[in-house]
C-alpha cells in the first residue's frame, strides 16, 4: 500500500573493491503534483534481455572499502550537520577494521529548511510548489571522506546507525566484537569527532547481522556466526546526545539458527525481531522472553533453496487525521516478512498472529 509518510527513496549499492553508486527516485506523490528531478545528467535507462538498467545519479570508489559492508545514516536524524551542506551520508567498512563516512553527492530531507521552496528545495519538502523541478544533486564531490573511524581492528563485517541519536553507530567485526562509535558534536562536518563508547565481546565469531530497534533504539540486536542472537539495552542512552551511558547484555537466543545468522531486522513495533540464516530458514522472535527461552515467534523452516541472505519488514502505514506525516502503524495483523535467498527468490510472509 501507499505510505504518505514514506518520502522519496534512496538507494546505495556497493560492490566488491569499494565502487558505490546512488539513486534517487522522487517520491510518488510528488510526481503527481507534476514535479520532477532536476539534475545535471538525466540517469540513462537502457533495457537489455527484458530487463531495465538505469544509470546512477551519482557513483564512486573508495579504494580501502571491501564493497561488502554499507550502511546509510538516516536523513531524518536531527542536527544533521550543517545547513549549508546536507548530503546524504554513507557509511562502509574496510578490511582494515575502519569505518568511512563519505558524502554521496544527493541532498538529504531538511523539511522547513531555509532553502524550502527554491530551486534548490530540500527533496519531498512539503512546500515545494506545484510542477517545480527539485535539485537533488548537492555542491560535494560524491565519495568525499567526512571521517574515518576506527581504524586497525578486525575486518567490519556490519554496520547499524541509532535511529535516533546523531551520529552513533554500531560496528560488528570479524572476530566477533561490537564496538559502539558516537560523536558528541553535531555542528558540522570539520567537527566531527567519533569515540568508542562501548566494546562487547560476549561472541568470539563474526558478526555478519547488527541492527538497533524500532523507533527509538533502545535495543541492539546482532547475530553471529554460530547462530547465537544477542539483545542488549540500549535504551539510557535513550535521552542523550551520544551513545555514553551502559549498553549491557540482556538476553541471548543460544542456537537461534543451524548455522550463521545472516542478517536480521527489527519490527516496527519494538516487540519482535526477525533473523535469517545459512540454514534456509526465517525466523521471528519477541523482544522479551520469547528471545531468553530461545523459542521463536514464527519459524519459516526451508523458505529458500540455499542461504537465505536478507530479511526485512514492512508495514501498511495509513494516514491519520494530521495529514501526510502523521502515519501510523497499522494492526499487526498487516505486517509482513520479506526475505531474500540464495536460489534468486524474494517470499513474502504474514507475521500478524
Amino acid at each position: 500500500g501507499a505510505d504518505p509518510a514514506s518520502g522519496s527513496e534512496i538507494v546505495v549499492a556497493s560492490q566488491l573493491g569499494g565502487k558505490v553508486c546512488v539513486w534517487f527516485r522522487l517520491d510518488p506523490m510528488l510526481i503527481e503534483k507534476g514535479m520532477s528531478v532536476a539534475t545535471e545528467d538525466e540517469p540513462v535507462t537502457t533495457t537489455r534481455e527484458n530487463t531495465k538498467y538505469v544509470r546512477p545519479h551519482a557513483e564512486f570508489s573508495i579504494n580501502a572499502a571491501t564493497g561488502t559492508t554499507l550502511a546509510i545514516r538516516p536523513p531524518t536524524l536531527g542536527n544533521y550537520y550543517t545547513k549549508k551542506e546536507n548530503d546524504i551520508i554513507v557509511a562502509v567498512g574496510c578490511a582494515n577494521g575502519a569505518v568511512i563516512l563519505c558524502k554521496t553527492g544527493i541532498l538529504a530531507a531538511r523539511p522547513g529548511g531555509e532553502n524550502a521552496g527554491s530551486s534548490s528545495a530540500v527533496i519531498g519538502d512539503s512546500s515545494s510548489s506545484v510542477g517545480e523541478s527539485i535539485n537533488v544533486l548537492s555542491k560535494s564531490t560524491p565519495g568525499e571522506i567526512v571521517a574515518t573511524v576506527g581504524g586497525g581492528h578486525a575486518c567490519v563485517m556490519s554496520l547499524a546507525f541509532h535511529p535516533t541519536i546523531p551520529n552513533s553507530f554500531a560496528v560488528g567485526r570479524k572476530d566477533g566484537t561490537i564496538d559502539v562509535y558516537s560523536s558528541a558534536n553535531n555542528g558540522g562536518y570539520n567537527d566531527l569527532s567519533f569515540r568508542r563508547m562501548h566494546r562487547l565481546v560476549h561472541s568470539s565469531f563474526p558478526i555478519r547481522a547488527l541492527s538497533f530497534s524500532k523507533p527509538d533504539g533502545a535495543l541492539l540486536f546482532a547475530g553471529d556466526d554460530d547462530g547465537n542472537l544477542y539483545s542488549y539495552d540500549a535504551s539510557c542512552n535513550n535521552e542523550h546526545t551520544h551513545m555514553s551511558a551502559p549498553v549491557k547484555l540482556v538476553a541471548c537466543a543460544l542456537a537461534a539458527h543451524k548455522g550463521w545468522i545472516m542478517n536480521l531486522t527489527p519490527f516496527p513495533d519494538g516487540r519482535r525481531v526477525a533473523t535469517c540464516g545459512s540454514d534456509r530458514s526465517a525466523r521471528v522472535w519477541d523482544c522479551g522472553m520469547g528471545l531468553a527461552s530461545g523459542t521463536p515467534v514464527h519459524s519459516f523452516e526451508g523458505a529458500h533453496d540455499g542461504l537465505v541472505w536478507g530479511v526485512d519488514c514492512g508495514s501498511v502505514v495509513r494516514a491519520s487525521g494530521g495529514g501526510i506525516g502523521a502515519g501510523r502503524v497499522s494492526g499487526g495483523d498487516r505486517v509482513k516478512l520479506i526475505s531474500c535467498g540464495n536460489d534468486g527468490v524474494m517470499q513474502v510472509f504474514s507475521c500478524g498472529e
